[in-house]
């Protein structure tokens, strides 16, 4: 394993490293999670590669920091017992987790007992269990495995008292039914059950419950089906002052000559069978540079898992006005509006505004807001990093307000509470009674104010329509109609579906479009007869372009590559003929390429 992965050493090249494995972070940690490891026997003949600890070794290096992780391997007794550890310190724990070895009997009641009571004793706000086993509850006689059933089933009724979230992997024929015992934990907790019958499937099961159940944030920046030549990716990283990112890299073979080119103010590395991670502290630069040499027939997929230390912060400006209907000769307040912007700082340095950029922009996060009086949640949009709000204010007071970082692109750790004082407005003083005015120059006088002030409205009127600049389309609205005329088709592979079916290969007629027609990837396959949905494909355009080439926009959040290059979000890019394009769509599982080929005219009826 280690001559697969010596050409990592390379990372070097354009980073400057840190001295330890990993560069000590804040203590962040208000999540723990423990890894339960079935090491009996069995699993010597289920998972002779031992791709499960492989697997669980990765999971470990890709969590978020604010993740602290343990460790419990059970045979017929407990072999290793790992309390929940933060930071540098969860290296410990995977290499643990690779130094387990498969052999005896299979406790799975004092395995899971054994977990619980490190999770009881932790204070982490959340509390979750990652379960692997291969096989039903099995000691050395009758009487130890009935004893062993009772403990595994007390267990779960105290990780239901305790609020601990249990996942569960199955592994193995004998799992095949996902009603048994082992599983019945998760059912309980309201975890998730996965079942896979054979080892290389692990590593299916860890990304969706680090994905979809502990919701980490991750990009998918290639996908690459490898021919065994060298490969090279160049992608734009969106995630300006990212405390850290990793960058995960899974295959289903092991690769070898990886390089990784990054600015940035230290990073470190973990090499797997399956895997690599290479973490990355302070990134000083957008451009990532990813090179390696992959086994023909495989996959290699490149994520980033990026990571904010964050603060919020607030300002507040008042607007004042006098009330309408209020007595003049009696003293009173002022109405008064609190106008109210959200920002958020780094950790690391409180003067640096976070996720300015517009790969931001429209990204929800709810807050709740709570007063003396009531409880109520708002659910706000960034505008260049900030939140706007308003709110009418009656006497001094405070809110506490509770932000959601969950919607997120990025997996953002820290603060998401603060306070906000609204000061009552000030009093107008009382009137004294005026003699009565003339009235009638008043009133001529107001007349000609009023007209002056409506001649005035009028200019400024006409000067600002003369001034005013055409309104931008929003980033997903179709393309203008081209000038030129269709030519050519595609030929389309559907590589993987949500639902699992195989689509057989599709074949669209360019030429039979009508000059100008602007048409999306939604419209192209729905015309092929598949019923199947692409989250995404809606906003995929293609016009003709000029010299016989189509123009693709990319108005989605898929990741769509031409030739190694990453067509980015809100962009156009000219397709020339034999142009092959790949498209991994906002599910990140459905996938399909397509090429854009000529038609000979002896084919055309």
């Amino acid at each position: 394993m280690k001559k697969i992965w010596t050409a990592l050493s390379c990372l070097m090249l354009c980073m400057i490293f840190s001295n330890v494995a990993f560069a000590e972070e804040p203590i962040l940690a208000d999540k723990s999670v423990i890894f339960v490891i079935d090491t009996s026997g069995s699993m010597k003949s289920n998972d002779p590669d031992r791709l499960a600890v492989d697997s669980i070794s990765q999971f470990i290096y890709s969590l978020p920091s604010d993740y602290k992780a343990g460790l419990v391997a059970y045979s017929a007794q407990v072999g290793v017992l790992q309390a929940p550890v933060a930071g540098v310190s969860r290296k410990m724990v995977a290499e643990q987790a690779l130094q387990l070895k498969y052999e005896g009997y299979s406790d799975a009641g004092e395995g899971l007992s054994s977990a619980i009571r490190l999770l009881v004793e932790d204070d982490a706000q959340e509390k979750y269990i990652v379960m692997l086993s291969d096989g039903e509850i099995l000691l050395e006689n009758k009487t130890s495995t009935e004893e062993a059933v009772v403990q595994y089933k007390e267990a779960i009724q105290e990780a239901v008292n305790k609020g601990i979230t249990v996942h569960v992997i199955g592994l193995g024929s004998e799992m095949a039914d996902t009603n048994s015992l082992i599983f019945s934990v998760a059912e309980e907790t309201g975890g998730g059950i996965f079942f896979e019958e054979k080892a290389q499937g692990i590593q299916d099961a860890v990304d969706t419950i680090r994905r979809d159940k502990f919701g980490v944030k991750q990009s998918t920046l290639a996908i690459v089906d490898a021919d065994g030549t060298a490969e090279s990716i160049s992608a734009a990283l969106p995630y300006t002052y990212a405390d850290k990112i990793r960058i995960l890299i899974t295959c289903e073979k092991p690769v070898k000559n990886l390089k990784v080119s990054l600015q940035a103010e230290s990073a470190s590395q973990v090499n797997g069978s399956r895997y690599a991670v290479i973490e990355i502290d302070n990134p000083t630069e957008d451009q990532l540079e990813v090179s390696f040499e992959g086994e023909a027939g495989s996959r290699v997929w490149v994520n980033a898992i990026p990571e904010y230390y964050v603060t919020p912060d607030v300002s507040v400006e008042y607007m004042d006005t006098e009330p309408q209907d209020a007595d003049p000769f009696t003293e009173h307040p002022y109405d008064r509006t609190a106008h109210i912007t959200y920002s958020f700082a780094s950790v690391a340095n409180p003067t640096v505004h976070l996720w300015e950029n517009t790969y931001f922009d429209h990204s929800s996060i709810p807050i709740v807001i709570t007063s003396d009086s009531d409880e109520r949640m708002e659910n706000l949009f960034l505008d260049k990093g900030s939140l706007t709000m308003q709110e009418e204010v009656t006497e001094a007071s405070k809110l506490t307000v509770q932000f959601d970082y969950s919607k997120l692109k990025v997996n953002a750790i820290g603060d998401n509470r603060l306070v906000v004082g609204l000061e009552a407005s000030p009093m107008i003083p009382a009137q004294e009674p005026e003699p009565e005015p003339p009235y009638l120059l008043i009133g001529i006088f107001i007349a000609c104010f009023v007209l002056i002030v409506v001649i005035i409205i009028v200019l400024i009127i006409l000067w600002k329509k003369k001034r005013q600049k055409p309104i931008p389309l929003p980033p997903d609205a179709k393309p203008e109609p081209s000038k030129y005329s269709y030519v050519g088709k595609l030929n389309i592979y559907v590589t993987r579906t949500r639902s699992g079916y195989d689509i057989p290969p599709l074949s669209y007629d360019l030429f039979r479009l009508p000059a100008g027609k602007v048409i999306s990837m939604y419209e192209v396959l729905d015309s092929c007869g598949v019923k199947e949905r692409f989250p995404g494909a809606e906003t995929i355009y293609l016009k003709a372009g000029g010299g016989r080439t189509l123009v693709l926009t990319n108005n989605s959040d898929c990741t769509i590559m031409k030739n190694r290059e990453i067509l980015l979000k809100t962009r156009s890019y000219q397709l020339s003929m034999d142009s092959k394009v790949d498209i991994t769509f906002e599910d990140e599982i459905s996938e399909l390429a397509f090429h854009y080929k000529d038609v000979k005219l002896s084919g055309i009826h």
